[in-house]
């Protein structure tokens, strides 16, 4: 088993939680918003494994990525009324499950024999696909063209993570590194309104 496995599933999990309440909040029904979470979760990493010709696809070969999915979807209806008094919930599990998707993606690339250049770009695709095609199936504007900074966050900690990699860093505390930086990058996004300079004709 790669190591990506385990950390793939935990991102997953965790937007397969963001999806359902997405998908909620936008009053869809069961299959609705199930379908939602898979979308969001399988979506970018279905587009990657074609794109870098990984066959068969993650999913499809191994059912514990769709199960990680619909276990998040189980845990965000069976507690949604106590999760969404939490404020930023989705904010807080949609950031860990980007940090988590870019990691693995990067690492998945690397073992597929792809140069960190790509890998980076390519972790980052997977990340970005995903919610692209949440959100647009739920009527939003998608995450990644609002004011906060997945695409930035995702570049970050993803760079780290390769960084750490070519100085031989333990991979547990890159991979750490990595997600953590995902992360707080958005976090303090968030908190002091940082942006990307708008472009204006």
């Amino acid at each position: 088993m790669q190591y990506s496995t385990p950390i793939h599933l935990v991102g997953d999990f965790f937007l397969g939680i963001s999806g359902t309440m997405i998908g909620a909040r936008s009053r869809l029904d069961l299959f609705g918003v199930t379908f939602v979470a898979c979308v969001g979760a399988l979506g970018g990493g279905t587009v990657r494994d074609l794109l870098i010709g990984h066959y068969p696809l993650a999913w499809v070969n191994d059912p514990r990525y769709i199960i990680a999915v619909l276990a998040g979807v189980t845990v965000a209806l069976l507690f949604r009324h106590r999760l969404a008094a939490i404020r930023n919930l989705i904010f807080v599990t949609d950031s860990l499950g980007i940090g988590f998707f870019t990691v693995s993606g990067i690492r998945l690339c690397l073992d597929n024999g792809l140069n960190p250049f790509l890998a980076l770009i390519f972790g980052i695709l997977s990340v970005i696909i995903g919610g692209l095609l949440r959100d647009v199936i739920c009527n939003e504007v998608p995450i990644i063209l609002r004011k906060e900074l997945v695409a930035t966050a995702a570049l970050t900690g993803g760079a780290l993570f390769l960084l750490l990699e070519y100085l031989h860093v333990p991979l547990p505390v890159s991979t750490l590194v990595g997600i953590s930086s995902v992360l707080l990058i958005r976090v303090l996004g968030i908190k002091y309104k940082w942006q990307l300079p708008v472009v204006s004709l």
